[in-house]
């Protein structure tokens, strides 16, 4: 094999491995909606008001 050959055939090992590398971060990735709710967990039936607001006894 030339040494072209070598060439091509390691570009293309390269070009391959950093796809694959692309496509396993992309899918370790959480979906973009469980983003901006991690750490906060509220009831379905918590009021809308917050506790200590003006007017709450």
């Amino acid at each position: 094999m030339s040494v072209l050959g070598i060439l091509l055939h390691f570009s293309r090992a390269v070009i391959q491995a950093h796809n694959n590398a692309k496509v396993r971060n992309l899918m370790d990735a959480p979906p973009p909606e469980t983003l901006g709710h991690r750490g906060r967990h509220v009831s379905p039936n918590a009021s809308e008001k917050e506790p200590g607001a003006p007017g709450e006894r």
